[in-house]
């Protein structure tokens, strides 16, 4: 899936492919469309981080690995090309991307094939209690090889990336409704709606239900 976009990293062009996953028939229906309009207020907000980094470097930014979510909410894992669009004077106008299921790469694109079952099985149960030895005897590895592996590849350990991971889905939920902050605690796998909270506050910097009522003034505003 490939994309352009300009410095404000509103997208100016697509092909078929990208414009489908998000549930666009055509590539004309989704140009002008920002992050925001297409993702969850956190997702976007890291993803323009992403595109900042190659904004302000003149640099590409590669071997992204992170999941992405089609129009049905459904999300996979995919590795994320970014590089700089510059012109003769040797300003940044924008940037040209692209967008590879993880499981669909060549090997030869791809130099996390020795993590790549134990990243699909993270997606999949990431609710659950997870440790290290477990993602380790998938993948392959020795525990202390995963977790260098890991390290590398996301800057962080498994275990945090497993928090943030939670805390981005229980976004989805609060704002969602149907659920209350126990209820979705208990559901992305927190022992307590305390230990969610400090979690969910230590990462957005808010609690869940400040959370909410941002959210909710956000949407007032955009109507």
């Amino acid at each position: 899936m490939l994309f352009v976009k300009d410095t404000h990293s509103t997208l100016m062009n697509c092909n078929q492919l990208f414009a489908e996953h998000f549930g666009f028939e055509d590539v004309k229906m989704i140009k002008g469309k920002t992050d925001f309009d297409l993702f969850t207020h956190e997702l976007a907000v890291q993803y323009r981080k992403d595109d900042a980094e190659v904004f302000s470097s003149a640099k590409s930014k590669l071997n992204i690995i992170e999941l992405f979510p089609n129009h049905m909410g459904e999300e996979e894992w995919f590795i994320c090309n970014k590089v700089p669009i510059i012109d003769a004077g040797g300003t940044v106008q924008g940037l040209c991307g692209a967008l590879q299921k993880l499981e669909d790469s060549s090997v030869n694109l791809r130099p996390f094939n020795d993590i790549s079952k134990a990243l699909i099985f993270l997606k999949d149960n990431y609710t659950k209690k997870i440790c290290n030895e477990d993602m380790a005897k998938i993948a392959g590895l020795s525990v202390r090889q995963f977790e260098k592996r890991f390290k590398q590849i996301f800057n962080t350990s498994a275990h945090q990336y497993i928090l943030n991971l939670r805390i981005l889905k229980s976004c989805d939920l609060l704002i969602a409704g149907g659920l209350s902050i126990s209820e979705t605690a208990h559901r992305l796998g927190f022992y307590d709606q305390s230990a969610f909270t400090a979690h969910f506050k230590k990462q957005l910097g808010v609690t869940p239900m400040n959370y909410i009522k941002q959210h909710s003034l956000r949407r007032n505003a955009n109507l």
